[in-house]
């Protein structure tokens, strides 16, 4: 029985048999107890009426018609009843236990119900008055208590019949509705699952699955776990078609310049062929390094080294170099050099990130210009801005700028060295410091990108 839905409905059906069965089971045993809380009620009410009945019938025609109507009682209602007058004595001619006329004088001294001490263990007797005052004794023989193998007779009639096997039917009807409702979901999940691990990355469950309960929550944390696997893949997959893409064009280029090598006679071309190999090899194992920073970001393989230290100094730093760069161009790059700013989390990571934003922009502003690195710090978090003064960017590129290999202007990259990779690892190193990176045109012209990093690292 590995069916889950069997489980499911074998369990709660048993559940309700057991019920029924405990139900059945303590009624029995309470009937077995006497005078049971049934058998008080039913006695009170018993005395009361055939006891009325027994003593008008006793007046008005005498010890025979009481006879009568004490077999008739029983025969109808097997409820056994005698009559005493107030000296405790029988009114009928059939033979009565001793027992039985000390219980009556025990009623009529204590003018209640009594019940037996001994012996006669089914009989109550209370005393009454007729209408014409006298004064009698009523005792009562209830029926006998049921056997316990006329109990699994009763089953098959009554209530304990056809009713109790509709009440069994209803409720497995409810059984199968709940067994289904739990197993179905878990179900779909698994066939999800199997699709899953098929191939099929786009398969969902949410529309599928619904509610608030534990199954719709392991339902949209499947949903979740398949659009990151399906994103993480697709981003492989295009990380890989556009490293062969990336890698054709330098490829081509050392070809074409190992064929000028080859040349005999012309020391110049061999030179300038050379020289181009050497800077396409350069600009390969640059982009390989790039690369593998970026594959080992993507894949939080990478354990942040933490340590604190001063982001402000190590902003200066990466200034200073990049005004020296700069300067071949008549640009500036300036810091509006703020007080220490203590953070903690890795200085390497994050001195390549912020270099990286910083050469890009260095790289794009106009000649003769200024890009401006400010530091400033809120109550929840630590704001640097990285200004240029450049064409900008369309704005539809903007969200794309941190993919990568994504450029811009392809031309003028590949021209100047660019891999399309700096900023995408500038995007990953910030996203591991729990912060955000993104860009944005300025009004006036160029383009400023915002970086935002927690004020406390954890």
């Amino acid at each position: 029985m590995r069916s889950l839905f069997v489980k499911f409905f074998l369990s709660f059906l048993l559940i309700n048999v057991l019920f029924v069965t405990i139900g059945i089971t303590l009624t029995y045993l309470r009937d077995q107890e006497f005078p049971p809380i049934a058998h008080q009620h039913f006695a009170a009410q018993a005395i009361k009426e055939y006891g009325r009945d027994a003593i008008r019938t006793y007046e008005e025609k005498g010890h025979h018609r009481l006879e009568e109507y004490s077999e008739k009682l029983y025969d109808r209602t097997r409820v056994r009843l005698l009559l005493f007058d107030q000296n405790a004595q029988p009114l009928t001619k059939q033979r009565v236990p001793r027992r039985m006329q000390m219980m009556a004088r025990r009623a009529l001294k204590s003018g209640e119900v009594v019940f037996p001490r001994m012996g006669a263990r089914n009989w109550v007797a209370s005393p009454l008055y007729s209408k014409s005052g006298e004064t009698y004794i009523v005792a009562i023989g209830l029926p006998d208590k049921p056997k316990a193998e006329h109990l699994l007779k009763g089953l098959s009639r009554g209530f304990l019949g056809w009713r109790l096997l509709v009440l069994l039917g209803i409720s497995a009807l409810v059984c199968w509705w709940l067994a289904r409702s739990f197993s179905s979901p878990i179900s779909r999940l698994r066939k999800a699952t199997r699709q899953f691990a098929g191939g099929d990355l786009s398969i969902r469950v949410g529309d599928q699955i619904k509610g608030k309960n534990e199954i719709g929550g392991l339902a949209r944390d499947f949903d979740h776990m398949a659009e990151r696997i399906e994103a993480s893949v697709d981003g492989q997959q295009r990380l890989l078609r556009d490293i062969s893409h990336e890698l054709r064009s330098p490829l081509a280029r050392l070809g074409v310049a190992l064929e000028l090598a080859r040349q005999e006679g012309k020391p110049e071309v061999q030179k300038k062929a050379l020289q181009r190999i050497e800077l396409e090899a350069e600009r390969m194992n640059e982009m390989i390094g790039q690369l593998l920073s970026l594959t080992r970001l993507e894949s939080g393989a990478r354990e942040l080294q933490r340590q604190d230290f001063d982001l402000a100094e190590l902003l200066a730093s990466l200034v200073q170099d990049a005004d020296y760069e700069a300067k071949n161009r008549g640009c500036q790059v300036l810091f509006n050099d703020p007080d220490p700013q203590p953070f903690c989390g890795s200085q390497e990571l994050l001195a390549r990130a912020i270099e990286n934003v910083i050469r890009n922009a260095v790289k794009y502003t106009a000649d003769n210009t200024t890009v401006n690195v400010e530091l400033s710090q809120s109550a929840q978090q630590i704001q640097i801005r990285i200004q240029d003064q450049g064409p900008g960017v369309p704005e539809e590129s903007l969200e794309k700028l941190f993919e990568p290999f994504y450029r811009v202007a392809d031309a003028r990259d590949r021209e100047s060295g660019g891999t399309g990779i700096g900023l995408a690892i500038a995007d990953r190193a910030i996203k591991l410091h729990a912060g955000r990176i993104c860009a944005q045109n300025l009004s006036s012209g160029g383009l400023i990108v915002k970086i935002d990093l927690p004020s406390k690292s954890n």
